[in-house]
């Protein structure tokens, strides 16, 4: 698992960041790359849900392998189409389309084998070490992608090598994938009944976490890239060298917070990581030049593993209590809530496109995004005791 999620982060790095620059710089809009990826997450659900009757029956190697195998074709469409995107941005949702297939077969394997790999007493650790490995990852591409964009002849050329390389990286990720020998429980499961939150307090509250979750995540994976892009000044090389460095801080992060995010120190660090992690897309979008970027980064990756993992740990230990059922229908309801809270906070960032003056939109939406991260631990605080 740490191989697969190890590889898929440095071709994820390598591809997925660049291929929002990339069509960023066709589009030229942050309102069709923010819908972009509402489309792309919108069909989570649905993916998860096939994903996990799929592995039920033949194994998690099968939605795991097909799921790399999509986002292949995912980016051989955007090779091939390249300055299409500009003459017709529509073209860039059917990308969408294709990357949110094949990621939802792929998140649904592997959050589904983190539950079974990892128990109560190893979760902190075997997080810790996927964080370490993938920002060892997120190091090695930035390094990588800064020699091959300092040895073409433009920034879009080198794009295109990147991409081409990032193909080689998933070949070996579906080898791998096919290494692994686990199927779902053979119990039947009912998604709809996992997301019903109604009539079970502990569920209820795990699945209120997640939506939370989502709602700032949302910046992550929409305009937080893009923005600290822009920062540069579009500059390709101080991109990828401002990444190597933010992956530095956050594997040194990971490392130094594996053994203390334990008993009361995973909430009061947890507290702690919310405030970081909300000041640092705030100062990002309050201040877009490189200092706010620096910000951004150094206090992102210092506060992650504060933030996030607790946040994993809280919600995967309440998954356990229901050891007597087929988990799966849990980590594909999670996994939902997770998605429906990253569209909402998307869409925020959309309607207040159209209703608010083009000065200020994305001030606000970022701003009202970020905030989630601290009424998440507000509500982790009052349900806790």
């Amino acid at each position: 698992m740490i191989l697969i999620t190890s590889l898929w982060a440095l071709s994820n790095t390598l591809s997925a960041v660049f291929v929002n620059v990339y069509l960023y710089t066709y589009t030229g809009s942050l309102v069709v790359m923010t819908i972009y990826c509402i489309i792309r997450i919108a069909q989570f659900p649905l993916f998860f849900t096939i994903g996990g009757k799929w592995a039920q029956q033949k194994g998690y190697a099968y939605p795991l392998a097909t799921g790399v195998i999509i986002s292949m074709l995912a980016l051989m469409y955007v090779l091939f189409m390249n300055d299409k995107f500009a003459l017709n941005p529509n073209l860039v949702y059917i990308s969408a389309l294709l990357v949110g297939i094949g990621e939802g077969f792929f998140w649904l394997s592997v959050n589904s084998l983190h539950q079974v790999v990892s128990g109560p007493e190893t979760r902190s650790a075997y997080l810790a070490n996927i964080g370490i490995f993938n920002n060892i990852c997120n190091i090695i591409a930035p390094l990588l992608s800064t020699w091959i964009l300092n040895h073409s002849i433009s920034d879009n050329e080198g794009y295109i090598t990147i991409f081409k390389f990032v193909l080689v990286i998933y070949v070996f990720v579906v080898i791998t994938a096919f290494k692994v020998d686990a199927k779902g429980l053979q119990s039947r499961f009912s998604v709809i009944k996992c997301l019903n939150i109604l009539n079970d307090k502990l569920w209820r509250q795990s699945m209120i976490m997640t939506f939370l979750f989502g709602m700032r995540d949302a910046l992550t994976l929409t305009l937080a890239g893009l923005l600290v892009y822009n920062a540069t000044n579009g500059s390709g090389e101080i991109y990828s060298q401002l990444l190597t460095l933010f992956a530095l801080i956050t594997i040194f992060s990971f490392y130094f917070f594996s053994k203390r995010l334990k008993g009361k120190n995973l909430y009061r660090y947890f507290y702690l990581g919310s405030l970081l992690i909300a000041s640092s897309t705030i100062v990002l979008v309050v201040f877009p030049n490189i200092y706010g970027a620096i910000y951004y980064g150094i206090v992102n990756g210092l506060a992650s593993p504060m933030y996030s993992n607790p946040y994993q740990i809280i919600v995967m230990d309440n998954i356990n209590g229901y050891i007597n059922e087929n988990m799966t229908g849990r980590v594909i309801a999670k996994e939902i809530y997770l998605s429906i809270g990253r569209c909402v906070g998307m869409l925020c960032i959309v309607l207040s496109y159209f209703v608010l003056p083009s000065n200020l939109y994305l001030t606000v939406s970022v701003i009202f995004c970020s905030l989630f991260s601290v009424w998440l631990a507000l509500y982790v605080s009052l349900n806790s005791h």
